[in-house]
């Protein structure tokens, strides 16, 4: 079973050093629990898909601390800017095209990034902590209901992962993904930012 751990400091920042060294992490966040890992190594990546028995067709979303960290891993556009200033930290996915660098947080396949920075303090403290992006997915099996505590997490996917942060009971849901490559916002899936949000804040 895994290691149960708080959001205290100390374990927030236990729960980072592992992420980077490729240990599987639960963790709660704005819009249910998630399961990730360092985005730089891709026996992470394929560890959290097998977990997730999700497809490699589709591609897991990277979490960061801050907008300036995003800047290194995608290319940033004006749109990007407006958007994140408006709605991050929080349940906010912008699609953009990987920086050089950030070719590593996906599959060659792939010519976009979907990332956003969260809004839960203990997320964002554990990505500061561990110094990398994070692939991410939600904490259940493909096709199964979003975990909302740590401890159906466990569940369903304690035998799989090596450490879970308790942040108690999550809000269910799911980011808004936006495609933010161009001029004008393409939202490709409503979650819990209606899309009539997204439209005002580019005329706020």
């Amino acid at each position: 079973m895994p290691d149960m751990l708080s959001t205290s400091a100390a374990d927030v920042a236990k729960a980072g050093a592992a992420g980077k060294g490729t240990k599987l992490v639960a963790f709660p966040t704005e819009s249910s629990y998630a399961v990730g890992s360092t985005g730089l190594i891709k026996a992470a990546t394929r560890r959290v898909l097998q977990v997730k028995e999700r497809s490699t067709l589709k591609p897991l979303a990277v979490m960061v601390h801050s907008v300036e960290a995003a800047k290194l891993w995608v290319e940033w556009t004006p749109l990007a800017e407006t958007l994140a200033s408006k709605f991050w930290p929080g349940s906010l996915l912008l699609l953009l095209k990987p920086t050089a660098q950030g070719r590593l947080l996906t599959f060659p396949e792939y010519p976009t990034v979907a990332i956003r920075v969260p809004s839960n303090p203990a997320a964002r403290a554990m990505i500061e902590a561990s110094g990398v992006p994070w692939i991410y997915t939600s904490a259940n099996k493909s096709g199964k209901p979003a975990k909302l505590t740590a401890a159906d997490v466990s569940a369903e996917l304690g035998a799989e992962i090596d450490l879970i942060i308790d942040g108690g009971a999550v809000p269910d849901g799911d980011p808004t993904l936006v495609d933010a490559t161009g001029d004008k916002p393409r939202v490709t899936k409503i979650g819990l930012i209606p899309a009539e949000a997204i439209q005002g804040a580019l005329t706020a």
